[in-house]
């Protein structure tokens, strides 16, 4: 039950650090997840490697950094 909700708890962070993500993202021209899927926009190699690299390594360094905290404690 404690992994449940440690996983949980990351979620809820993961969806709190998405906001500011999809803002700054939007601010400088890039194409968002949503953006992409619901208007089915034409994606540029830029809009590319920000959904498919950097977005992702944004959330996995979270987790990433989320789970060596957890497990210092």
């Amino acid at each position: 039950m404690l992994e449940f909700l440690r996983y949980f708890i990351y979620g809820w962070i993961i969806l709190i650090a998405a906001i500011p993500v999809n803002l700054i993202a939007k601010k400088i021209g890039l194409v968002t997840w949503y953006d992409f899927l619901v208007f089915k926009k034409s994606i540029g190699f830029l809009d590319g490697i920000f959904m498919l690299i950097v977005y992702p390594l944004i959330f996995g360094a979270i987790i990433y950094f989320l789970d060596t905290l957890d497990s210092s404690l």
